[in-house]
This record gives structure tokens, C-alpha cells and sequence, in this order.
């Protein structure tokens, strides 16, 4: 008979972050998945297992998250349909921070053309 409230599981899959509740017992206790929401949505749904390649830490600057929260996953060709293996990228939110600016850098926007006073638009 339980007394006290279970310790809230880690992740089976990715043993890095806390399951995920999962309703309550007759006790009143709260009852726990096997995995966390990350895990869950890429192994129930395969829309999402391209989610299961998330890593630890960031490929950039190797920082070492406490929680896969803090880490971001990136296409390196921003095509979010494109989701081999090789077009994903794990980035923390500083280094991700500067993909999307270098990305935005290079690609040409309407605002940067430059008219000549002599043409006219009718």
C-alpha cells in the first residue's frame, strides 16, 4: 500500500528528461508515462521520430543541457521537409540564435533591391 507519492520517473528512451504525468491513481497519487513528452511524440507518432534525434548537448559549442528544453532542433538546409538524419542539427538557444541570423543574411530580400530614378512604375 502506497503512503507517499512515487519519485517522478526519467525517460527510458532518452534517460535525460522527467516522464510525463500520466492521470492519477485511485490513491490520488499521479501515475507516469514511460517517456517524456519529446520521446512520446516521436515514438507513438511517425510524423514526429525525426524528434528522437535530439542529443544532449549542442553540436556547435558542445554545451551540456541539465534539460533537452534548453536545446533546440535545427534543419541545416531550413527545409523542415527535409528530415534526414544528416539535415538535422542539435543547437543550444545562443547557437541557434546565430544559424537563423547567418540564414537570414544570406538569402535576398525585396527591401535590398535597388531602383533607378529613371524608371517609372505605371
Amino acid at each position: 500500500m502506497l503512503i507517499q507519492q512515487p519519485p517522478r520517473p526519467i525517460c527510458i528512451n532518452c534517460r535525460n528528461a522527467l516522464a510525463k504525468p500520466n492521470g492519477t491513481s485511485k490513491k490520488g497519487f499521479v501515475k507516469w508515462h514511460k517517456y517524456c513528452a519529446d520521446c512520446s511524440k516521436g515514438i507513438y507518432n511517425p510524423k514526429y521520430k525525426h524528434l528522437l534525434e535530439k542529443k544532449s548537448k549542442c553540436d556547435k559549442c558542445g554545451f551540456v543541457a541539465e534539460d533537452r528544453c534548453q536545446l533546440d532542433l535545427v534543419y541545416k538546409d531550413n527545409n523542415k521537409k527535409n528530415l534526414a538524419k544528416k539535415n538535422l542539427m542539435t543547437l543550444c538557444a545562443n547557437c541557434n540564435r546565430l544559424h537563423k541570423k547567418k540564414s537570414k543574411v544570406s538569402k535576398k530580400s525585396l527591401l535590398n533591391l535597388t531602383v533607378d530614378a529613371d524608371t517609372r512604375i505605371i
